[in-house]
């Protein structure tokens, strides 16, 4: 799959912490070298559906933030993080 970082995304992943920024880092190497049946088997990063529209997928950095991407052929585009596990999933 080839990663895709619209501007949004960038800034907001910049504000993160080191340990954020470096997790998303490693994510990235794994989106780059598979494909996305690899990466949904792929341990530890528990790629996920959305129910939404247009269908998106949550993916996991680390242990516990999670990107929201939106997958276009094979193109994962990273739309928005979540480093509380909840928003993505209309939790509170």
């Amino acid at each position: 799959m080839n990663p895709s970082f619209p501007d949004p995304f960038v800034l907001l992943l910049l504000a993160q912490d080191p340990k954020t920024i470096l997790a998303f880092r490693r994510l990235v190497d794994k989106v780059q070298s598979r494909t996305e049946q690899q990466l949904r088997e792929t341990k530890g990063i528990h790629q996920e559906p959305i129910k939404s529209d247009p269908p998106y997928q949550s993916i996991r950095l680390d242990r516990g933030p999670r990107a929201k991407v939106r997958l276009q052929g094979d193109m994962m585009i990273f739309e928005d993080l979540d480093t509380e596990q909840q928003e993505f999933y209309g939790k509170k």
